[in-house]
């Protein structure tokens, strides 16, 4: 599988310009995206909760992620779609926490934010939002209103539910 057979629609999956359809089905790739944005987000987590163990937090937050849209597409009859759906996930998740990894590590704690940094850090929350959407809005089929719902439910509800799990 060659990488620009990978790279470009994951390009357009954060320019909104693709759909999950349009990456490859693949369960290796969808464990390199996993892992991958794994490792793009240790640093965040160590930056921003300290106390914490950030493999476990990622691991819910994946475990919350995978099962939540498995369930999504289940109940919605495209099961078969969830392969290509959690790689467009985990690699868009991946690419934008990479353009905001930078952002976020120079921002510093959101309790020591400047209006630059949390207008910065508000900027990257409502792309991953429109991303997020789209991606949820093709895999299940539905129109905006209701996929805006159900991805402010994955969103928040995975952070809702690895705080409520790890307490942190």
């Amino acid at each position: 599988m060659s990488t620009s057979r990978v790279i470009q629609p994951v390009i357009g999956l954060v320019t909104l310009r693709a759909g999950p359809q349009d990456l490859p089905f693949s369960t290796g790739l969808m464990g390199a995206a996993i892992a991958l944005t794994a490792v793009i987000n240790v640093p965040v987590i160590q930056r921003f909760t300290p106390d914490t163990n950030p493999f476990l937090q990622i691991g819910l937050l994946a475990a919350y992620n995978l099962a939540f849209l498995a369930i999504a597409l289940w109940l919605r009859g495209y099961g078969p779609r969830f392969v290509q759906s959690a790689t467009a996930l985990f690699a868009a998740d991946a690419l934008i926490s990479t353009v905001g990894l930078p952002i976020l590590l120079l921002v510093g704690r959101p309790d020591e934010a400047t209006a630059l940094g949390a207008l910065t850090f508000l900027i990257l929350l409502v792309w991953n939002i429109a991303v997020v959407n789209h991606i949820l809005k093709a895999a299940l089929a539905m129109t905006n209103p209701l996929s805006l719902g159900i991805t402010l439910a994955y969103i928040f509800g995975g952070s809702a539910f690895v705080r409520m799990i790890s307490g942190a």
